[in-house]
């Protein structure tokens, strides 16, 4: 065991000598998957996706998508493919037509779903009202009706809509709402022609039905705005709208989800490989997530083709490909199959992975990490993975030849760019298909590949010519590896994925003790020892973490059982070290000893005596989740770590320890600064709902 401890840590050792090669999987599987993977076969697929409009809820838009991808995967040879219709609380809604004139004798059209279907907001009621245009300003504020009267008239405002069609509707009688983007908004100045993507509430704050809302771009705005200061004589406009709130597939609310499988030789392992990404959205939505739903198509054709080959050793583990209607399918369904979670291993989420980086300089294909609560090496062989492909896909001055620099194995689209990869993994979040998977109770450990940030998402820009054939096939290309690494892990494969892990797990360790060390630098005298207290957590946070992930290794096989005893051991040996440096930096600075453990303040004791519970299972949560009242100064995403952290061993004060932890490690600007006030108010609301027990 020593020797072959002592191998693993010479592998350990060469982390980064060559990011160009791709431990997780043998070269040939890499070579013959980035071969066969085509952005531009993926890409055909977002073609057909952006023809629709296809809010949730029931609309017939999302429907012949869902029908789409189901014969698209039944072609990719899929097994037990099969389209799956659930419950939903959103209330169906499909429009034929909107139109938007300026009346009089030499009619002008200004809106058009005939344009676009983003220019007739979601929700929007059939009316056929021909009246005076009345511009409010921003609208949502009594202020900007003083002398006004618009009952009965049609209403030009950049508020926000919601409170605009309740203020002006409402309130005062309007008959509906043109709206544009706010002019001060430097984000609307650069993108003028853009037409958002609107939803009205079904009631107002009043609680009146909604009426009607047209949506404008900037430019059209602010040239109705002048048209009107300028006119001498009333502006009337006519709006048309033929809507219903009615499906034809039934007029109770409904949302869909597409179902396949590649099967693996051992089903009984019950450790499931998810891929995932999301139907619905407006039209065009080509990069959100046209592009996401087109990856994972094209990656279960190509992983089927190859397996059907020959090429690649069938996998032991199933995977599984979900085309979803966001984040709602998967709760529903793990509350209608609470059980179902329990096959599932890991979860890669593609949304917006089809990015022309060009279009926007800030463009980066954002790769989250797994959260705290739940890692895993799934992070360590995704890292890997995009560590590997942003290599391969860019140069440096150092690796030109004769004057010519080359990417050392690139993937490129052939109607595609030759763009390098503009690629990283970043700290997690949510508000997209992975996050299901990831929060309590199910607790499935889950990543996704997001770019950001987008100035194009839920507008009239998110079309065709936004995507990259290229980074579309880099992304399926990626998430194919990932998943076939995941899903063919053996005794074969464990002594690497136990290196990747332990490897960069110290690395990871290292980082954190480097920051409690130059935090006890950095402290005021009076204030070192507390300095010292966090920097000695962070160091135990990290440690801890890091068992999950070594942990997680024993779910391989046989030999990964057999190597995480001694990685889990030489981990002990590195914070017992990690604390000695700590300390010894302490004496260094302070001139004397390391202080003892701190007292603990109030609220921290109240949480010590507190050992929380989920309460709850995944249907509770489905109906409750929503009514947890957030804690002032606690983020959101440390919000959901608080819940993913209960477990009914550890002490509220345990859990307090390993968020704050958390939101340190990524820095204030990412999650704030985690307080125990907070983490109790956020147990105690939980508990008032009934989904955590103390």
């Amino acid at each position: 065991m020593k020797r072959r401890l002592a191998a693993l840590l010479l592998v350990l050792g060469a982390q980064g000598l060559a990011a160009q090669d791709l431990a997780v999987l043998r070269p040939e599987h890499v070579r013959a998957i980035s071969q066969e993977v085509s952005g531009d076969a993926a890409y055909e697929h977002i073609r057909f996706h952006t023809a629709y409009h296809k809010p949730r809820g029931g609309s017939d838009g999302l429907w012949e998508v869902a029908r789409y991808f189901e014969q698209r995967a039944r072609a990719a040879g899929l097994a037990d493919v099969r389209i799956i219709k659930q419950a939903s609380t959103t209330v169906p809604w499909n429009a034929k037509s909107g139109e938007l004139w300026i009346a009089g004798s030499a009619p002008e059209r200004v809106a058009s779903t005939l344009q676009t279907p983003l220019h007739l907001a979601d929700n929007s009621r059939r009316a056929d009202v021909t009246a005076e245009l009345v511009d409010v300003g921003d609208g949502s504020r009594e202020a900007d009706y003083a002398g006004r009267d618009v009952a009965g008239r049609t209403v030009l405002a950049y508020g926000p809509l919601a409170v605009v069609m309740d203020e002006a509707v409402a309130k005062r009688g309007a008959a509906g709402v043109v709206w544009s983007p706010n002019p001060a908004v430097d984000r609307n100045l650069s993108y003028p022609d853009q037409v958002n993507w609107s939803t009205l509430p079904l009631q107002t704050a009043s609680g009146k039905p909604s009426t009607f809302a047209f949506i404008l771009t900037l430019r059209q705005g602010q040239a109705l705005r002048q048209r009107l200061a300028a006119a001498r004589e009333p502006v009337r406009v006519r709006a048309q709208v033929d809507a219903e709130f009615t499906s034809r597939e039934g007029e109770e609310p409904w949302q869909v989800m597409v179902e396949g499988f590649i099967r693996g030789t051992e089903p009984g392992i019950a450790q499931d490989v998810m891929l995932t990404g999301h139907l619905q959205e407006s039209k065009p939505s080509a990069n959100d997530d046209g592009s996401g739903i087109a990856s994972i198509t094209e990656i279960a054709r190509a992983l089927n083709k190859l397996i059907a080959d020959g090429t690649l050793p069938r996998p032991r583990r199933d995977i599984r490909f979900w085309w979803l209607t966001e984040i709602s399918s998967q709760r529903q369904f793990f509350a209608d199959d609470p059980e179902a979670h329990r096959r599932m291993w890991v979860n890669v989420n593609q949304d917006m992975v089809g990015a022309n980086q060009a279009q926007d300089v800030m463009r980066t294909q954002n790769v989250t990490r797994v959260p705290a609560a739940r890692f895993h090496f799934l992070n360590d062989v995704t890292e890997a993975v995009v560590d590997y492909m942003v290599a391969a896909n860019n140069f440096d001055l150092a690796q030109q030849q004769n004057g010519i620099a080359l990417y050392p194995n690139p993937h490129f689209a052939r109607l595609g760019t030759r763009h390098r990869y503009n690629a990283r993994s970043i700290w997690f979040h949510n508000n997209t298909d992975h996050m299901p998977f990831n929060e309590a109770p199910i607790g499935v450990p889950a990543v996704t590949f997001t770019n950001m940030p987008d100035h194009f998402i839920h507008t009239s820009d998110d079309d065709l010519w936004n995507i990259d054939r290229t980074q579309l096939g880099r992304n399926a290309a990626a998430v194919a590896m990932i998943a076939y690494a995941m899903a063919s892990a053996d005794d074969r494969s464990a002594p690497v994925l136990a290196a990747e892990t332990a490897g960069r797990g110290a690395q990871r360790l290292a980082r954190n003790l480097g920051l409690g060390m130059s935090w006890i630098a950095a402290a005021e005298p009076a204030d070192r020892a507390a300095a010292y207290g966090r920097a000695t957590e962070q160091v135990r946070y990290a440690a801890r973490r890091e068992r999950r992930a070594l942990g997680s290794l024993a779910r391989i096989s046989a030999e990964g059982r057999r190597m995480s005893g001694p990685l889990l051991a030489e981990l002990d040996r590195q914070e017992a070290q990690a604390l000695r440096e700590l300390a010894l930096k302490y004496r260094l600075v302070a001139g004397r000893a390391a202080p003892s453990a701190a007292t603990l303040s109030e609220a921290e004791r109240r949480l010590a005596a507190v050992r929380p519970a989920l309460a709850a299972g995944p249907r509770e949560f489905l109906e409750k989740r929503s009514q947890i009242p957030s804690a002032p100064g606690l983020h959101g995403l440390m919000s959901h770590e608080v819940l993913s952290f209960v477990d009914g061993r550890r002490t509220g004060l345990e859990v307090y320890r390993e968020v704050a932890a958390e939101a340190r490690e990524a820095g204030s600007h990412y999650y704030g600064t985690v307080t125990p006030e907070a983490v109790m108010q956020y147990l105690e609301g939980a508990q008032r709902v009934g989904v955590v027990r103390m």
